[in-house]
């Protein structure tokens, strides 16, 4: 038995030992509280196991933190709440029944956007132009 406890605390003390072997090392030395380096970790570490920890450290604020956050969140979601339902009623001026009167309301939208589109077509003619004085003053050199 004692070879078999000796090889299991090489094996515990290298950190190959199973869960089994553990269990079987701490009874043993239940047992047999010796004396010996081994012995006394043993039921040190026994003694850890039931002994009840001291109250443990818990900042002052953290309560108060959680609480700020907490009703952080709620102001924030009731803004965004009013502020939604606001919105949602002034987009009820510009709802348009009539279908003649939505075509036309589309039509100028278009209008304006084809009309910025066509400015940005002049454009590309003068930067084409710049182009082609980079090659001629390229070519001359």
């Amino acid at each position: 038995m004692e070879s078999r406890i000796k090889e299991l605390q090489e094996k515990y003390w290298a950190g190959e030992t199973s869960l089994a072997e553990e269990a079987e090392l701490k009874a043993y030395f239940k047992k047999n509280p010796s004396l010996t380096m081994e012995g006394r970790y043993w039921n040190a570490l026994k003694a850890k196991q039931t002994q009840t920890p001291p109250k443990a450290f818990k900042h002052p604020s953290a309560n108060w933190r959680s609480r700020w956050s907490v009703a952080a969140a709620i102001t924030v979601g009731l803004i965004a709440a009013v502020l939604v339902i606001q919105d949602a009623r002034s987009q009820r001026e510009f709802v348009v029944e009539d279908p003649k009167e939505a075509y036309e309301i589309t039509r100028k939208a278009l209008l304006m956007v084809s009309s910025g589109l066509n400015e940005g077509k002049t454009y590309s003619k003068e930067i084409g132009n710049i182009n082609k004085a980079k090659e001629i003053i390229s070519e001359e050199k």
